[in-house]
């Protein structure tokens, strides 16, 4: 079976870090990127299986490239959004967006990486 491709979204480097070898440990084959721009342009070059989006980032915020990836017919990628942010809006926001799931940081890596099963195994 081939590996499934996972791109983690986040304007901090030492997130992306944690994230991307607790997944690359996990099986799965990471592409990171620092902003929504750079995220924008990997998913398009390289179809991810599923997003890891943080929502606030400067340029192209979370929230943003959350609505590109659910309104772009050739992406359409399952998104798992990732914030500091707890207010209820914010949760509301990024669904209403398309936000397929929503954790809180600090997240634990275990959570994290069942909300990514669950993505993949759902039906499309």
């Amino acid at each position: 079976m081939a590996q499934r491709h996972v791109l983690v979204v986040d304007d901090e480097p030492a997130v992306l870090d944690i994230i991307s070898r607790d997944l690359t440990a996990a099986g799965y084959r990471v592409t990171t990127a620092a902003s929504g721009f750079a995220a924008l342009k990997s998913a398009r070059r390289d179809r991810p299986d599923v997003a890891i989006i943080d929502l606030l980032m400067p340029g192209l915020d979370g929230y943003q490239l959350t609505s590109m990836f659910k309104r772009d017919l050739t992406l359409k990628i399952p998104v798992v959004v990732i914030t500091g942010r707890c207010r209820e809006s914010d949760v509301q926001r990024a669904r209403d967006l398309g936000a397929d799931m929503f954790l809180r940081k600090p997240f634990n890596s275990k959570t994290l990486r069942d909300s990514i099963q669950q993505l993949l195994n759902a039906p499309q």
